[in-house]
């Protein structure tokens, strides 16, 4: 009976150090890693993994988030007031010109860890006047994403990224005092939060939008073009693929050579040797009764 006790210790032991041993700093610890979703809370089943290439709660980093990406020119806009309202912990709010498009684009990014005011744009459209005319969801492409195509996620955990991004749409419009359609916007959202848990507690949404023709001859899907085009380019300024990793062994061996591997030696046949002593005891106590 104690023998039996003391080989289950031992091998609880054994597997409490090859673990760690055999796994990579990120299975330890996935800091950065992040799930892209349609859904604030609830997953949509459309989310991707990615490892995210910046902190969005930092204001310093995200002063530094591109004024210029590719061909797309922006300017700032001063959302204090906007943060303020919201309870958000940051908002970055730019309009993007391209050559290749009339109109700007207008992208914003709010992060807050305060959901009961963090209101998506479903709810948000409509408590500043506007009525939602359409809501679905778009797959917006995402070129030369081979640098999203890594070993650090395998085909059964499901949730790989597969060059396209699934986004929320909204085409909302506000109407003047005499029911006439005054303003009509396009805006594609998505949110970024911590995979590791099921209720997170910051949340990042990015939004991007255009102003769409007023008239009924002028289709919304005109401007959703653009749209997309500033969503798919502005992905890769934010998500990264996570490196590929070697096992912590591999590293303490690599790293500190002769010392790395008496560690690991140490630590493996430590609960390897509290196993097997009994029976080494017992071995040469027979033998010297013989």
């Amino acid at each position: 009976m104690r023998q039996t006790f003391r080989t289950t210790v031992g091998i609880i032991a054994l597997v409490c150090v090859l673990t760690p041993l055999l796994s990579t700093p990120g299975m330890i610890s996935p800091s950065g890693l992040s799930l892209i979703d349609t859904q604030i809370q609830s997953s949509s089943g459309t989310g991707i993994f990615v490892k995210t290439k910046l902190d969005f709660a930092d204001p310093e980093q995200m002063k530094n988030f591109p004024q210029k990406i590719g061909e797309w020119h922006s300017t700032s806009y001063d959302w204090s007031g906007v943060k303020q309202t919201l309870g958000a912990d940051l908002v970055l709010s730019r309009a993007y010109r391209s050559p290749n498009y009339s109109s700007p684009v207008f992208f914003v990014i709010v992060q807050g860890s305060n959901l009961s005011s963090f209101h998506p744009p479903v709810v948000c459209y409509p408590a500043l006047g506007y009525e939602i005319e359409e809501e679905g969801k778009v797959k917006i492409p995402v070129a030369n994403a081979s640098w999203a195509k890594g070993p650090w996620r395998s085909e059964k955990e499901g949730l790989l990224f597969r060059g396209e991004l699934s986004a929320k749409k909204l085409v909302v419009v506000k109407r003047g005092e005499d029911g006439e359609i005054t303003e009509r916007r396009v805006a594609l959202y998505y949110f970024v939060k911590d995979e590791r848990m099921s209720l997170p507690k910051e949340v990042t949404m990015v939004r991007v939008s255009a102003l769409a023709p007023l008239s009924l001859s002028g289709s919304p899907q005109a401007v959703l073009e653009p749209v997309k085009k500033l969503a798919a380019d502005s992905f890769p300024e934010m998500f990264e693929v996570k490196p590929k990793e070697k096992m912590v062994a591999e590293m303490l061996v690599s790293e500190h050579g002769v010392l790395g591997s008496a560690v690991i030696a140490v630590l493996v046949l430590a609960p390897v040797g509290y196993i097997i002593f009994p029976f080494v005891r017992r071995r040469r106590k027979e033998g010297e009764v013989e």
